[in-house]
């Protein structure tokens, strides 16, 4: 098959998205199909490059183009709930060229597609949710740091205001409700919960989802084991965070449980310490004694250092799947994880991991003493949480996400 993905970001963008999307292209590569990803132009890439087999093209946006100032971040930039016409019209120049057989999209990008589902370049037109970003602007369908009851505008303009500012919330938030998303032929959700909110998405009727999950690259199990043990680690056992240092991934919660934890400690060795690798924000809270923090540390660093720890912890509020839980059970790292989302489908509690309420530090202390002190259930995790990991790898996954082209192209 010749496939073209849509991607807002892609390579060299490091982000949970654009490694599964990198991960199932390059996959698809080794399979034999010719894979294209288009992702919207940055700073200092080539406008067209081969990335381990996969084609990538990299086209303007007005954001990119005319109106940078719509783009926080220059490297990432951004694509509205809205078509923007030099990205549909850099789409239409490369269906035109290439002969694909299926449109692949995963993010807003596929707005700038949608007008040209039914014209003359039109193909079948493959969605993978890979969060809320059809329900929910924030893209995380929380509010008040709970799942949200469901989108209106009334509700959706203050609460995303906070992220975007009101003007750019009620232009997304209005764009978001008004489309019927007709155009998409076939939808993939990589979570049961990210399925359950397209319940609340304005979806032609009838346009049934498919629960495929976001994956991961084979061998991170080996990679883990056969990487050195990183200099920089504690010399005694060690927790271990991964992710944005941020509120919304649980991190003011795991410095007060880690804080209450030390305070508690009555073991006559040291307590563990608290190791957090991942990437500073303006809200990331202060960090509390004993905690080592790291940033740009190389990926087969991090998984040697999932293997290494004594216990991981993903702690977050809400989490569409939780790709950095999957690289900590291949990993064999006895897992600590919110009871939210895609995490709450991935782990069952006590067998394959330990679940806590979200936002609860009571629970995530008492979790942490189970795991260090609790004879064999750190054992007893490792074993099953590799087990459960595999399910998320590219061998698994990839042989269901060539299922929905085939189907989606047979009517075609």
């Amino acid at each position: 098959m010749r496939i073209l993905h849509l991607a807002n970001l892609y390579a060299p963008v490091i982000g949970g998205l654009e490694r599964s999307i990198a991960t199932s292209s390059e996959e698809l590569v080794r399979r034999g199909h010719d894979v294209t990803v288009l992702t919207l132009a940055t700073p200092r890439t080539a406008a067209e490059e081969n990335r381990n087999g996969v084609r990538v093209v990299r086209v303007r946006s007005l954001a990119t183009a005319l109106l940078p100032g719509m783009n926080q971040d220059p490297g990432k930039p951004f694509h509205p709930t809205a078509p923007d016409p030099l990205t549909t019209a850099a789409i239409r120049r490369e269906l035109r060229a290439g002969r694909y057989d299926v449109v692949h999209s995963h993010d807003w990008l596929m707005y700038s597609y949608l007008p040209l589902r039914f014209g003359r370049d039109g193909l079948p037109h493959v969605h993978t949710a890979h969060d809320f970003g059809l329900t929910c602007v924030k893209k995380t369908f929380a509010r008040d740091g709970r799942t949200c009851a469901g989108p209106r505008l009334a509700k959706c303009l203050p609460c995303a205001g906070g992220q975007y500012g009101r003007p750019k919330a009620a232009a997304l938030a209005a764009a978001l409700r008004s489309h019927r998303h007709r155009g998409i032929d076939a939808l993939t959700a990589i979570s049961p919960s990210v399925a359950a909110a397209l319940g609340q998405a304005r979806l032609p009727a009838g346009l049934p989802v498919r629960v495929v999950s976001s994956l991961v690259p084979d061998g991170l199990d080996e990679l883990a084991r056969n990487t050195a043990r990183p200099a920089w680690l504690p010399d005694r056992p060690y927790l271990l965070f991964v992710g944005a240092l941020g509120p919304h991934k649980g991190v003011d919660v795991l410095f007060e449980a880690y804080r209450r934890l030390v305070a508690g400690w009555q073991a006559a060795e040291p307590a563990p310490r608290l190791v957090c690798i991942g990437t500073p924000r303006p809200d990331t809270p202060p960090i509390p004694p004993g905690v080592l923090v790291r940033h740009n540390v190389p990926h087969a660093e991090v998984m040697a250092a999932w293997h290494g720890a004594a216990a991981g912890i993903v702690p977050s509020i809400a989490e569409a799947m939780g790709q950095v839980a999957v690289e900590a059970l291949l990993a064999r790292t006895p897992l600590i994880a919110s009871r939210t989302g895609g995490l709450a489908d991935m782990i069952r509690d006590g067998e394959s991991g330990l679940h806590v309420p979200a936002g609860h530090v009571d629970s995530l202390v008492a979790a942490l003493h189970r795991v260090l002190t609790e004879p064999g259930l750190a054992d007893r995790l490792r074993s099953a949480g590799y087990r459960r990991g595999l399910d998320y790898t590219a061998a698994r996954v990839v042989p269901q996400i060539e299922e929905v082209y085939r189907a989606c192209i047979a009517p075609a």
